[in-house]
C-alpha cells in the first residue's frame, strides 16, 4: 500500500487544479494530485477571454512558470506547441433566430474582445491542454495518482484519503485539501457543506459535443447575400452564439477543423431526463439556418455521443474554510453564457495560492474572504447571465442586456493592471450593483408591456444612460449597429 504524507492534496486534476498543484510543487509544498479519470479525457469549458489570458499570464510570471506564457496569446501558442489543439478566439459573435423563419441579417452583434490574431484568446481543446497543465505539474514536483476510486475524511490533523488505484490500494494524509473536482463537489459533501443554488434565478441544461463538417457562418451568411465585410473580425473566429427562441446555442472552431457545439435550453423540472439526439435533432429541424449548417456534419467527440446534462445551475454557501477550498468550478456554476469560466477558475487559483503562500497568520482571513468573494462573483454571473434568457425571444432585448456583461469586463479589461483587479468583473464595484438591479427592473417593464419597436428603442436609450460611468468603449452607440471593433482589449 502506497502511503504518503503531504502538505496539500488536490482533488481532481484539470486545468484549475493542475496549475495550481504546479503553483504549491514550485514554491516548494509537497502536493498530491488525485483523480478518478485519468487523461486525457473531454471536457467542455473551452472559450478564454482577455481576462483569463491575463490571469494566466500573471501565474506564469509570479509562480516562475514560463511554460505557461506561450498559451496566453493565439500567436505564441501556435508557435511554441503547434501539438497542442486551440482555436483563433477574436471575440463574440450572435446571430439571432426565430422558430420556422429565415435569418435575418439585422439580427446580428460582433463584439471583439482582441485587437488581432497575433493577441487574440483561444479555443481550448480541454483534452490537450488539461493534459500539458497536468504534465507540467508533474514536472515541477506535484505527485500524481490517477484512476483512483477514493473515500475522503477529515482526521485530527487534516484529512485522509483511501482507496485503490489501478496496481495498488493508496492512502494519503494531509494538512490541507483543495477541491478541484467540479461538480462532484466531494470535500463540499464530507463537509456536509450546505447548498444554496435555490437563490439562482438561470435555469437552463445542455446538449452537446464536437461535430466535423460544420459550415461555417461567413458561408452561411454570404450564401444569403448578407454583407459580412461589416463585422470587425471573421465572426466564426469567436465565441458564436446563435440566440433562438428560448435558448442558445455555441459553436467554438478549433483549427483542427472540429467544431464544440452545445445547445442550451430551458432546464427540465427535478429528476427529467432528456434524450439528447431527439432534442438535438428537433432543434436544428426547427431553424432552418442550422439545419443547413449542419447538413454534413458528424459528431467526432466525445466517444460516447452526445451528452445531456440536468439544470446546470448550482451554488455552495461556503467555498473555504480553516484547512480547505473549493476552486470555483466547484463552488458553483451559472451557464456557459459570456465565456467565464475559465478566467474565474484562474481567478480562483491566484487567491488560493495567494493564501496559502503567504503569512499563515493570514490565511484563515484571505480563506475567509475567497469564499465570499467567489459566491458574490457566482451570484453576480447569475444576474448577467438570466436577464439575456429573460429577453427572448427579442434578439434586440437579448443584444442589450449583454452589454452589462461587456460594460463589466471591459472596465476591468481598461484597468491599469487587470490580473490584479481584487474582484472578477468589479463585483465589489456597488454602483454597478446597484444600476444592475435597476435594468432588471427596467426589462421587466419591458417585458411586461408586450414590446414593439418603440419600447426597444426606449429599454436601450434606458440602458445606454444608464450603463455611462462604466461604458469606455461606445457600447450601444447608435453609430456601431451592433459591430464593436473598439471592445478590443488594450495590447
Amino acid at each position: 500500500m502506497a502511503s504518503n504524507a503531504y502538505d496539500v492534496l488536490v482533488l481532481g486534476s484539470g486545468f484549475g487544479g493542475s496549475l495550481l498543484s504546479a503553483i504549491l510543487a514550485k514554491s516548494g509544498m509537497s502536493v498530491a494530485m488525485v483523480d478518478r479519470a485519468r487523461h486525457p479525457r473531454f471536457a467542455i469549458g473551452e472559450s478564454s477571454t482577455p481576462l483569463a489570458d491575463s490571469a494566466l499570464a500573471q501565474i506564469a510570471k509570479d509562480y516562475d512558470l514560463p511554460e505557461l506564457m506561450p498559451l496566453t496569446k493565439y500567436g505564441s501558442w501556435k508557435r511554441s506547441h503547434p501539438e497542442l489543439t486551440c482555436g483563433l478566439k477574436r471575440g463574440f459573435s450572435y446571430f439571432g433566430h426565430r422558430r420556422g423563419q429565415p435569418f435575418d441579417a439585422s439580427d446580428q452583434l460582433v463584439v471583439a474582445a482582441s485587437a488581432s490574431d497575433e493577441v487574440s484568446d483561444t479555443q481550448w481543446l480541454r483534452s490537450d491542454v488539461d493534459q500539458f497543465l497536468f504534465q507540467l505539474a508533474n514536472q515541477v514536483g506535484a505527485d500524481s495518482y490517477e484512476g483512483v476510486d477514493y473515500h475522503l475524511e477529515t482526521e485530527q490533523a487534516g484529512w485522509r484519503l483511501t482507496g485503490v488505484g489501478e496496481t495498488s490500494p493508496l492512502s494519503l494524509h494531509a494538512e490541507f485539501v483543495v477541491d478541484a473536482t467540479g461538480p462532484a463537489g466531494v470535500v463540499l459533501e464530507t463537509l456536509g457543506i450546505a447548498d444554496q443554488t435555490h437563490e439562482l434565478k438561470t435555469r437552463s441544461q445542455a446538449v452537446f459535443g464536437h461535430f466535423a463538417g460544420v459550415r461555417t457562418v461567413a458561408d452561411m451568411l454570404v450564401e444569403r447575400g448578407v454583407d459580412c465585410d461589416r463585422h470587425p473580425f471573421s465572426c466564426d473566429a469567436a465565441a458564436v452564439h446563435h440566440v433562438l427562441d428560448d435558448g442558445w446555442m455555441w459553436q467554438l472552431r478549433f483549427d483542427d477543423g472540429t467544431v464544440s457545439c452545445g445547445h442550451m435550453l430551458p432546464a427540465l423540472g427535478d429528476g427529467e431526463m432528456l434524450n439528447p439526439r431527439q432534442v438535438w435533432d428537433e432543434r436544428l429541424a426547427t431553424y432552418p439556418f442550422l439545419h443547413r449548417q449542419f447538413s454534413g456534419a458528424t459528431l467526432v467527440r466525445p466517444s460516447g455521443g452526445l451528452q445531456a446534462t440536468g439544470r446546470l445551475q448550482r451554488l455552495t454557501s461556503v467555498a473555504a474554510g480553516r484547512n480547505w477550498a473549493a476552486l470555483p468550478s466547484t463552488a458553483g456554476f451559472i451557464d456557459p453564457l459570456h465565456s467565464t469560466g475559465i478566467a474565474h477558475t484562474l481567478f480562483g487559483v491566484r487567491r488560493i495560492a495567494a493564501a496559502m503562500l503567504g503569512e499563515n497568520r493570514l490565511r484563515q482571513q484571505r480563506l475567509q474572504v475567497y469564499s465570499q468573494a467567489v459566491i458574490d462573483e457566482l451570484k453576480f454571473i447569475d444576474q448577467l447571465v438570466e436577464g439575456c434568457y429573460a429577453g427572448l425571444p427579442h434578439f434586440r432585448l437579448w443584444s442589450a442586456w449583454c452589454m452589462l456583461y461587456f460594460a463589466a469586463v471591459t472596465s476591468q479589461e481598461h484597468a491599469s493592471d487587470p490580473a490584479e483587479v481584487s474582484s472578477f468583473l468589479g463585483v465589489d464595484d456597488v454602483e454597478f450593483g446597484r444600476m444592475l438591479i435597476m435594468a432588471r427592473q427596467k426589462l421587466q417593464a419591458t417585458l411586461d408591456g408586450d414590446p414593439g419597436p418603440e419600447e426597444l428603442a426606449s429599454f436601450e436609450s434606458w440602458l445606454r444612460d444608464a450603463l455611462q460611468p462604466w461604458n469606455r468603449v461606445g457600447l450601444l452607440s447608435p453609430e456601431a449597429a451592433g459591430m464593436y471593433a473598439s471592445t478590443a482589449a488594450p495590447i
